[in-house]
């Protein structure tokens, strides 16, 4: 999920995350707290792609030694 602008990014996930989640479907069906938790972090690292923070973000996947 792309955003053309932070703003697009923070209305989705404002409007995603003030709807009743029996208005919102995944595959046709109400989405599981995992679906939501996607949903939300591909927003989030969008917008931190648009502010140029992707770091806060690129990190989470290294394993520390």
């Amino acid at each position: 999920m792309e955003f053309d602008s932070v703003r697009e990014a923070m209305e989705f996930l404002i409007s995603y995350n003030e709807s009743p989640r029996k208005n919102i479907k995944v595959d046709g069906h109400e989405p599981s707290f995992e679906d939501l938790q996607e949903a939300n972090r591909e927003a989030l690292y969008s917008a931190c792609d648009l502010l140029g923070m992707s770091d806060l973000y690129l990190h989470l996947g290294e394993q520390t030694a």
